[in-house]
């Protein structure tokens, strides 16, 4: 039995193209990871008023810690 693989929204494959050097790569990363969570919020049906207080919680917590959140 052959499964079809399907990407979720916020999938790291969705976010990231392969192949491609990133010059900042710890910003591309962060930059996808705060889309693809973005994107897991929408399908999850949340509203933009919801989650743009998040989004910028996340930015400020990286500017605060001067530190990538892994």
């Amino acid at each position: 039995m052959h499964q079809q693989k399907v990407a979720q929204a916020g999938a790291a494959q969705m976010e990231l193209v392969s192949g491609v050097v990133q010059l900042r790569p710890e910003d591309a990363m962060f930059d996808a990871m705060l889309r693809g969570w973005r994107a897991q919020q929408k399908s999850r049906g949340l509203k933009d008023e919801t989650i743009e207080p998040r989004m910028r919680l996340a930015r400020r917590f990286l500017e605060f810690a001067n530190e990538y959140p892994w």
